[in-house]
């Protein structure tokens, strides 16, 4: 399934009455899913008319041909490109500009048609493939006759030696033409601007590395470089090759103690997990039998720490339907020494939570609708899935289950995908992040080795498809700022828009599936147990559809940076994130 007909499948569920809650449907005698989509007259087909229409005035505006019955007679065009331009970031790698603040009085909207004059002065670019617009639409209303798009937009290339990326928003309009189908854009004007400049060089600041360090070894050839695709081909289903191939865990640390980082691969069931050491020269060797973590069983998550105190580090790994602790002898080589039953998890967080000088463990887990475990009921604010665990060590690879009894089970079946540590209160202890899908998060407030869940009080609920969280200080004011990966889909964000959606519904539900399209969200610590949502004027929202984030200095300045894994299933399509 395509990633706009997964959205579209997912919210027209909800324009034609699916479970809001519980397990019994609303009553309805709105259309099937089937007569959505393929309804000639909705939104979803304008939408697809104007891409399809923006797409071929991208290219022949790149080739120099006629826009013929593409554009209006009466085209209106604004400035793409703002007349006024500053500098907002500026650093030994990077220049980011923005459009200055205008004066009242002072306008920089000079109208014309000339479309491709307009469409060139907002590139700025050196004529490419690569320089050619990307487009979606992300919000779009219309009558049939007369369609108002807004649209995201993006393209980078070269200019003049240098590496250049601009991003936008545009506001368009389109007036049907006589040809049935057929629509003309009429109106064209830029509501945000953004460019972001590689300073002194064409080259990307990182370097693919991965066949240089990984390509001479058998495990590469024969394994790694073939895909999930090839593999899900070739093993039994019963091995549990997840067909949305949601994420396995990679774990980087010092596994032998001798100061070097290696490289740890979850794998799916059937494939060895893989152990790469670092050598003092830079290369990577495959320890995986040697170390005893060739673990052929499917592995969802993985965490390299000292579980024993003896100043090694441990494995503990998320295989199938339990968690499998691995004690170090020192020098690299494991054997396990305790398991614990997880069903279904998909990511662990480490901590002393309760202050005793060893690490404790949660454990977060998922129920996978899309193999038809369990629906997520209701889609916007499910708690109806796996609870997740808390794990006591009680020391000599002992583990205690106590996720009721320190108040963890409130709030506990939400579809979890990951969860942080990280004292942002600074009172001394560690408190806990749970990022879920399908709707409100979790943070547990640490009182003490007793936790309550404080996330609607600090703001933190933040509605939408949780997948991963990090914390990091990113204003440098020395608390702890949250940031959640979410899913950002523009059928989502369309379809949610409309006046047609979820029309019985009340405002703050209809909000809440919008907010659950909107993509990722930066919290900044106010210091009074209470969060503030920056994401919109941050500018980090939009992460496209996000797994999981990293926040560090990436460029040395001092500040800390993000970065945003994404992707989704494409098939056929190369567009479609």
């Amino acid at each position: 399934m395509q990633l706009l007909s997964l959205w579209t499948a997912w919210t027209a569920l909800a324009l034609a009455g699916a479970p809001q809650s519980g397990g019994t449907p609303l009553p309805t005698q709105e259309p099937t899913i089937d007569e959505i989509l393929a309804e000639p007259e909705s939104p979803e087909s304008w939408s697809a008319a104007v891409q399809a229409a923006l797409d071929a005035i991208a290219r022949r505006i790149a080739t120099g041909a006629d826009l013929g019955q593409l554009t209006s007679p009466g085209l209106v065009v604004g400035n793409l490109r703002p007349a006024k331009l500053e500098v907002v970031f500026e650093g030994p790698e990077f220049v980011v500009r923005r459009p200055s603040v205008v004066e009242a009085g002072e306008s920089e909207t000079a109208e014309s048609g000339d479309l491709p004059a307009a469409w060139r002065a907002w590139l700025g670019l050196e004529p490419s493939a690569e320089a050619v617009p990307h487009f979606k639409v992300i919000e779009i209303q219309g009558d049939g006759r007369r369609t108002e798009a807004l649209l995201a937009v993006s393209a980078h290339g070269l200019r003049q030696g240098q590496r250049v990326e601009v991003h936008g928003h545009w506001e368009s309009t389109w007036v049907r033409s006589e040809d049935p189908g057929s629509w003309r854009l009429a109106d064209l004007r830029a509501r945000s601007f953004e460019e972001v400049s590689r300073v002194g060089s064409s080259e990307p600041l990182f370097e693919e590395a991965t066949e240089a360090l990984l390509g001479a070894l058998p495990a590469f050839q024969a394994q790694l470089r073939r895909g999930i695709d090839f593999w899900r081909d070739r093993i039994d289903s019963h091995l549990v090759i997840p067909r949305l191939a949601h994420p396995a865990g990679l774990v980087v640390g010092d596994v032998n103690g001798d100061g070097l980082e290696d490289l740890y691969l979850c794998q799916p069931g059937g494939l060895p997990n893989r152990l790469f050491l670092r050598t003092r020269e830079g290369g990577l060797v495959d320890a995986s039998a040697s170390s005893g973590l060739d673990v052929l069983d499917f592995t969802r998550s993985a965490l390299l720490l000292d579980f024993d105190r003896d100043g090694d580090r441990d494995f503990v790994l998320a295989v199938r339907k339990d968690l499998v602790f691995f004690e170090n002898d020192g020098a690299g080589r494991f054997e396990p020494r305790a398991s614990h039953p997880s069903p279904e998890t998909t990511s662990l967080a480490a901590a002393d939570y309760d202050g005793d000088g060893d690490l404790d463990l949660y454990a977060c887990a998922y129920f996978g609708p899309y193999q038809g475990q369990v629906f997520p009921l209701p889609y916007h604010d499910a708690n109806n899935g796996q609870r997740n665990l808390l794990l006591r060590n009680e020391g000599d690879w002992s583990f205690s289950d106590v996720t009721e009894e320190v108040g963890l089970e409130v709030n506990n079946r939400r579809f979890s995908f990951a969860a942080s540590w990280e004292d942002y209160d600074d009172d001394g202890d560690p408190d806990l992040y749970v990022a879920n899908d399908f709707g409100r998060n979790n943070l547990y407030r640490n009182d003490g080795g007793r936790f309550e869940d404080v996330a609607r009080e600090a703001g933190v609920e933040d509605v939408a498809a949780g997948m991963g969280v990090s914390w990091g200080d990113f204003d440098g004011d020395g608390r702890f700022d949250l940031y959640v990966s979410n899913m950002f889909s523009s059928a989502g964000l369309r379809v949610t828009g409309q006046d047609g959606f979820q029309v019985g519904a009340a405002g703050s539900v209809r909000a809440e599936y919008r907010r659950h399209a909107r993509g990722n969200s930066l919290f900044r610590n106010r210091g009074d147990g209470t969060f503030e949502d920056v994401s919109s004027s941050a500018g980090v929202s939009i992460g496209r559809w996000a797994w999981g984030s990293t926040i560090c200095d990436l460029n040395g300045d001092g500040l800390e940076d993000l970065f945003v894994p994404n992707g989704f299933l494409t098939q056929k399509r190369p567009d479609d994130l």
